[in-house]
């Protein structure tokens, strides 16, 4: 078998929910070819450095590429990154027409099967992140052959949307994690003592806090010094800063108590997650990879939507929730004094969220599901089905 695990995206920040499959089926099944195919060198840097993680893996990397004048066009249309993803798939078909299955982290990859023709190609879904926001459990998901999911809520979840397919779903754990933990230890963030804050607005304009109120937070974090606050948005809200009005003044690039990392390494591999004491969002699944270990958390719900979705905000659960950048200060309070009301919440949320084996890490899970189901075709195995 010949598996391709794609990475097609202008970020880095899908690869640590993908690559510990690869490394680990190149290292745990022999029968299995392994080839790793990145469009960027960016993030090709950041696959080889989770290779170096895994000893002995024998996987091959590939750098895809397009043409002079799709690289030009591309470029032009760095906006518009579904198009560019997709010239990328259509540049390179013959090449995908050398694999039994491709793997990926998104579902773009779907476009080889419906617009391109590629209809003996098994397409696995690693996905990324494993938030609450509705756009996770879309239609979609029935074309996907295998999809690799981190625990019960999403199983739960794809039932409930009637899109849980038995047989092509497998409960692995969280890869991330296992990444994360092998890397450097979280660092200290400033020189003080004073609590360190990690605000983390989404992208999505219809739920993320950025638009109404993400300038409002930053000036009222620069205008205190009760708090340190480390500005890590979603790293797609400055890639596309054009369309989320995604500028900062230079007073917040310069303020003492803020870092501001809008892209880098440490914004992606829980760097700052691990190491805040207190967590500020909306709706990031990022949340859930916080409390890991219970903390305090406030949430903003700047579109005012808490009562509309449960099951969407459900990680709201975590800490109090306030309306607006002004009420930070009381919220701040609350959700550190009153942080025992929490805790069961997180902790419930967090086991249901990701699944644990004693005895294979979550790389190792998915690497053997993905081995059977390329064998039999579908899950067999108890432990991987709902329920």
């Amino acid at each position: 078998m010949r598996v391709c695990f794609l990475f097609n995206h202008y970020a880095t920040h899908q690869v640590m929910h993908a690559a510990p499959f690869a490394f680990e089926l190149a290292r745990r099944h022999a029968k299995v070819e392994v080839v790793i195919a990145c469009t960027s060198e960016e993030q090709m840097a950041a696959v080889q450095r989770i290779a170096s993680l895994y000893p002995g893996q024998r996987a091959e990397f590939v750098l895809l590429r397009m043409p002079l004048r799709d690289r030009v066009a591309s470029a032009a249309l760095s906006g518009f990154t579904f198009l560019a993803k997709n010239q990328m798939l259509r540049r390179n078909l013959d090449f995908f027409r050398g694999f039994d299955a491709v793997v990926a982290p998104e579902r773009q990859m779907l476009k080889l099967r419906r617009e391109f023709g590629l209809d003996r190609l098994k397409l696995i879904n690693t996905r990324h992140g494993q938030g609450d926001r509705e756009g996770s459990f879309d239609e979609r998901t029935r074309e996907i052959d295998l999809t690799l999911v981190a625990g019960q809520k999403y199983l739960d979840r794809f039932a409930e949307h009637g899109i849980l397919r038995e047989g092509h779903t497998a409960v692995v754990g969280y890869a991330k994690f296992e990444v994360c933990d092998r890397l450097s230890p979280p660092r200290r963030l400033f020189a003080d003592e004073r609590p360190v804050v990690v605000y983390n607005p989404h992208f999505d304009k219809r739920e993320s806090s950025w638009q109404k109120q993400g300038r409002a937070v930053l000036d009222w974090f620069a205008a205190q010094r009760d708090y340190n606050l480390v500005f890590a948005p979603h790293v797609v809200l400055f890639e596309r800063a054009w369309r989320h009005r995604a500028r900062l003044p230079k007073r917040i690039r310069v303020a003492p108590n803020i870092r501001v990392d809008t892209g880098s390494e440490a914004s992606m591999d829980m760097s700052y997650t691990r190491a805040a004491d207190i967590y500020l969002g909306d709706v990031s699944s990022q949340v859930y990879e916080f409390i890991e270990r219970p903390r305090p958390c406030v949430f903003i719900d700047a579109q005012r939507a808490r009562a509309a979705d449960h099951d969407k905000y459900m990680h709201w659960r975590f800490g109090p929730i306030i309306e607006r950048a002004d009420q930070l200060g009381e919220a701040l309070e609350i959700a550190q004094r009153d942080f025992a009301a929490y805790v069961d919440a997180q902790r419930e949320a967090f086991e249901y969220t990701f699944s644990t084996d004693r005895e294979r890490t979550p790389g190792q899970r998915g690497a053997d599901a993905i081995a059977e189901f390329l064998e039999k075709g579908r899950i067999a195995s108890k432990c991987y089905r709902a329920g």
